[in-house]
Formats: structure tokens, sequence, C-alpha cells
């Protein structure tokens, strides 16, 4: 089944075409979603989002000055703008379509009432237009907990893990949740996220001791605009990016806030290339781990240059029992087969393929 989010990295250009006008994109993406059978609200929303610009309607003139590089989903900005304004009370007669909200309306009806939203709160919706979207999901821990469990079987070494990219943070606490494999508990029993065989495929070794033998000793990411998880106004924010008819993600991020809350302070506000230069270095007797999620399409080329010469840098001075290592989860190459966690291990070696993945985590199938 092609994977509805993989106009994320392929929607922006055209081979044939170049730029990409934002219908078409809209329209891409609705496609996408139609075929896994996801988030009708969303694909009402997108079309009549690029039918309104085709018309020369408001939609169009609230892009207008609002950049929309490759990468930067305007859709999804979209969509995210109006999510916010029911999620924040501002638009009560659009929220009877949001099931996040307990509305229940069908979504063939929504579009005249999301346009009324629109030009009521025009302003509102060109500052959130604005915003890079931060699609913080928790399931990507998923992926993240599975590659932790490897990389403890292999170097049986404590883990400083540091995260481009990082939003909230959510995802630098995936050994703070609860994953239920084939009847075994891992990770923290206690833990509000719980994930139900969340791997279609588990990777091949003894799952429970190794998680008791993982260990994060330190944790710390980056973003250039971190949210906060203990603020309200950054939870709406993070809320509103997850599709709102799609409930279980919407209940696992809420619980996720209440984990990270209690950490706070592990996100910078920074830049992924001087951050990782200033706090990556090889430790002794442990395993550093920089990680990042479908945030390789956000990221020029030259700086992305940057990025991987301040690792190349790092493993210079990294010893047996000190190893620093790269995981990565985003599309595969031809965008054709989804979403591939792929591993650089310390000596320098070619990327190895881990598992393939959905965009927002679950289902995982090891390699």
């Amino acid at each position: 089944m092609p994977d509805p989010d993989r106009v994320l990295f392929d929607g922006s250009r055209d081979v044939r075409d170049g730029w990409v006008p934002l219908p078409r994109r809209f329209r891409r993406h609705a496609d996408a979603l139609a075929r896994s059978g996801r988030s009708p609200l969303c694909i009402a929303l997108m079309r009549s989002g690029a039918d309104d610009i085709d018309a020369g309607g408001l939609v169009g003139e609230l892009f207008e000055g609002v950049p929309t590089p490759p990468g930067s989903v305007p859709q999804l900005r979209l969509v995210a703008a109006l999510h916010y304004l029911v999620l924040s009370g501002n638009a009560p007669e659009l929220a009877r379509f949001y099931p996040s909200v307990g509305g229940d309306r069908p979504p063939d009806g929504v579009w005249p009432v999301a346009h009324a939203a629109l030009d009521e709160h025009a302003e509102l919706v060109r500052g959130r237009l604005q915003r890079t979207v931060q699609t913080n999901d928790p399931g990507r821990s998923t992926v993240l907990y599975a590659a932790l469990l490897w990389l403890t079987d292999r170097y049986g070494l404590p883990i400083r893990l540091l995260e481009l990219g990082a939003s909230a943070g959510l995802n630098l606490f995936a050994d703070r949740y609860c994953y239920l494999v084939n009847g075994d508990v891992l990770g923290d029993p206690a833990s509000p996220v719980r994930f139900k065989e969340p791997w279609d495929r588990a990777p091949d070794l003894d799952l429970v001791a190794t998680a008791e033998r993982l260990r994060v000793m330190d944790r710390a990411g980056c973003d250039r605009s971190p949210l906060d998880a203990g603020d309200p106004e950054d939870r709406l924010t993070l809320l509103s990016y997850i599709w709102p008819d799609e409930l279980e993600r919407f209940a696992r991020t809420k619980a996720a806030f209440e984990v990270a809350v209690e950490r706070p302070g592990v996100v910078a506000a920074a830049d992924a290339e001087a951050w990782l230069r200033a706090v990556l270095a090889p430790i002794d007797g442990a395993l550093v781990v920089v990680w990042h999620s479908l945030f390789r399409q956000y990221i020029p080329g030259p700086e992305w240059e940057s990025l991987e010469a301040t690792y190349r840098d790092a493993i210079i001075g990294s010893r047996p029992d000190a190893p620093v290592v790269w995981l990565s989860m985003e599309p595969e190459p031809d965008h054709n087969h989804g979403v591939q966690l792929t591993v650089r291990t310390t000596p320098p070696e070619s990327a190895q393929a881990l598992a393939r993945c959905g965009d927002h985590g679950p289902p995982l199938i090891w390699n």
C-alpha cells in the first residue's frame, strides 16, 4: 500500500514540470491519504482547499508571501491551522466535524464551515501558515526503541541519545514508554504511553533480556523552534499537527506530554549543525547515538554536508570503548517503499538498512 505521507518528500517538485503548484501538492497528498484509507476529514479539507486556490479564493490569499519550498508541506500547515482554531475554542461550529474534540458530523459538509472560520480568523491563520510542520509523533519511538535494543545487544554500553529536529523531545523518551510485544512487557510498564504489538517483525534478539540492559544515560536534542511539552499553547500547537480523526495518535501524544514534562529543557533552540558540532564527542564507556526522523527533507544540501562532516570528525576520535553511531528514520532514496531505518556505525561503515516502517512509526518490519 502506498505510504500516505510519501508526498511529504517528493510532492513539491516534479521531474518533468519543475515546481509543482500548491493545488497539485494539496491534491497529491489527499489522493495518497485516500489510497491508504486514512483521515477522510483531511482529504476533504485538502481537496477543497485546492479548489479554492484554483478559483482565486481565500486560501490562495492566505498563502501570499508564505514561503512554500520543497519539504514545507503547505497542505499540512493549512489543516493544522484549522485544527488549532478548533482546539483553542475559536471555531465551535467547525468543531462539530472534528473527532479530536468529540465532533461527529461527516466531512463532506466541512468546507463551507472551514472557509468561514478561515475568513473570520484570517490574521491568526496567516501566522500559523508561517510555521514549519512539527509532527512530533511518539509513535516513532517504536522505531527508535527497537534500534536502541539492537544497539544495546551489539555494543553493551549505556547510551547518550542526541536528536536532530527534536521538536518537543517526545521521542527522546522512547525508553520511558511501554511496549507490549508477544505477551512480554518492554520499557516502563507504568508508562501512560503504551504500544500494543507495534512491530510486524521484531529484531532477532532476546528482547526481554536486552530491554533490561538498555540504559539511556543522557538525552538531548535541538530544534530551530523547539516546543515545550509543559506549555499549554505549545501542546495545542503539537496536537494541531495530528490528523483530527486519528484518535489513537492524538491520545498517545497527550500521554507523552506527561512523560516529557518530567524532564524539561532537554531540547535546545539551535541549528542542527552548530549544535551537533558543540555536543558531539566520543564518551569513554558509552555509546553516542545521533538520531533523527523525517528531518532530512527540511535541511538544505550544504547544511546537510556540514552535519555529515561533523559526524565524520567525531568518529575519527572514537574507539571501541567510545563508539559513535548515526541512526536515521527517513524515506528510502527512491521514495517508493516508505520509510527506512538505517544506521552508520563506528568504525566508518556504509549505511546499513535495519528496518522499514510507517511515517508515524508502526508497523515496523525488521530486516
